[in-house]
């Protein structure tokens, strides 16, 4: 290019900025029309970067805009998403209604903050092509149902995602983790109609806040073993299911609430050891075995004992017929049926398929039961035992030789299961129905038998 080229390009670069700055504007113009701001601050310049709560670069270009707090009412204008140099956009807590316009055009938009309106509906194309975008807030607006749209995936520079009370409906989708979204660390779904489990992917996310109370989910939460950078988890009122995994691994974790799920199990002593713990909610589960003894310094809901634990004092070791069928429950994988069943310090008290004479258990019948997992070599704990029936559920492994050992056993059922590997050497006087298990030892496979 020529010196003589020079004036002419940086004529027509004046020209195409003033054409850019000019179409804001337009813009600009169309949203002070759509807005009712009787009560705001003077838009009636001709130039809205002297507008109150709008900012414009050098070039007239509009980058900030923040009508916040201020009830203001109508609509927001189709070709918002125009204005191509927005940094900010912010007209939270206001009385904005009609649809959020198509943003996807909004390339260096790095904050979006639309909350407490009366937005809706959102566009299909949400978080498309806003690869700058650090911050979405878009909670306690009236939506019509919408999912997490799969366009979030492009917004790699994501930090922040606010979804609480808005409508969101289907499941968590599965791409939250660090390889997809390196930057994200606070995700906000609470109060939502979300349903189905917790995505593998948050195993491999660098998420700190994880709010997902009010749903409908539901499964297991063994993921939470692997979210190592966790500071806050809330998933209250859920129907989570299953046990606490081992949580020695979040050391920054300082609050924990798992409120009115149906959590089964032990409280693990990983988490009684976390350092930084502060707040713990455990309220309303189905959760076994002895009271947990936190550190001082860590705020434990009040009731949440609700007369499940064996003991009223925490630290205090359960009895040990009591201990043993918490383990044998262990190896069910804690089973809801049985956890609702099992509770308290005296397991001859109504619990659940067990009988007893003089407070020693004679019995365990867990037949039909759905039960899944193995059989415990903690059934020889039990010394008194007669009659084991297992029968009718779906377990796998083996018959534990542990069993051998209880000296006044006479009946073992372990009918229609999946039970596989020989049946060990009992006494003669021990009757041992292996019916119905495909996969048995073959000797007296399938027979009602006296082992000698």
């Amino acid at each position: 290019m020529t010196r003589s080229h020079l004036p002419l390009l940086c004529l027509l670069l004046f020209f195409l900025n003033f054409a850019t700055s000019h179409d804001d504007v337009t813009i600009m113009q169309a949203l002070r029309s759509s807005l009712t701001l009787t009560s705001y601050g003077n838009w009636s310049d001709p130039d809205p970067c002297k507008w109150e709560a709008v900012q414009c670069d050098g070039s007239k270009r509009v980058t900030m805009i923040q009508l916040k707090q201020k009830g203001i009412q109508g609509t927001l204008p189709p070709d918002l998403g125009k204005l191509s140099e927005l940094i900010v956009l912010e007209f939270f807590s206001n009385k904005i209604s009609g649809p959020v316009p198509d943003l996807s055009g909004l390339t260096h938009l790095q904050t979006l903050n639309l909350h407490d309106n009366l937005f809706n509906s959102t566009p299909d194309n949400l978080f498309s092509g806003m690869n700058s975008i650090q911050e979405v807030c878009l909670d306690n607006n009236p939506f019509s149902s919408w999912k997490i749209p799969e366009t979030v995936k492009e917004a790699t520079s994501l930090k922040s995602l606010s979804l609480v009370n808005c409508s969101v409906t289907g499941s968590i989708p599965d791409f939250f983790s660090s390889e997809t979204l390196p930057n994200l660390v606070s995700l906000k779904l609470s109060r939502n109609n979300l349903h189905g489990g917790l995505p593998e992917s948050f195993g491999r996310s660098s998420l700190q806040q994880l709010y997902l109370d009010w749903q409908i989910l539901n499964g297991s939460i063994s993921v939470l073993q692997s979210m190592t950078s966790l500071v806050e988890f809330n998933v209250r009122a859920n129907f989570f299911s299953g046990f606490i995994p081992d949580l020695s691994g979040l050391q920054n974790l300082t609050l924990f609430n798992v409120r009115d799920n149906k959590l089964t199990g032990l409280i693990p002593p990983s988490l009684t050891a976390l350092p930084n713990l502060t707040v713990v909610n455990l309220t309303n589960n189905y959760i076994q075995g002895p009271m947990p003894l936190f550190q001082k310094s860590v705020e434990v809901d009040a009731i949440f004992a609700a007369g499940r634990f064996c003991q009223e004092t925490p630290g205090t070791p359960c009895d040990p017929q009591v201990q043993t069928l918490i383990s044998i429950a262990e190896s069910f994988g804690f089973p809801l049926n049985l956890a609702k069943g099992w509770k308290g310090n005296d397991s001859c008290d109504t619990w659940l398929g067990i009988n007893c004479y003089e407070s020693h258990i004679t019995g365990i019948s867990l037949w039909g039961q759905e039960l899944k997992g193995s059989i415990s070599p903690s059934f020889a704990n039990l010394t008194s035992l007669e009659l084991i029936d297992l029968s009718n559920n779906n377990l796998t492994g083996s018959i534990p030789t542990e069993l051998t050992t209880l000296p006044k056993l006479r009946i073992l059922d372990v009918s229609n299961n999946n039970i596989n590997g020989d049946v060990p050497k009992f006494s003669g006087n021990v009757i041992v129905v292996t019916t119905g298990n495909a996969n048995i030892g073959t000797k007296n496979k399938g027979t009602l038998a006296k082992k000698e």
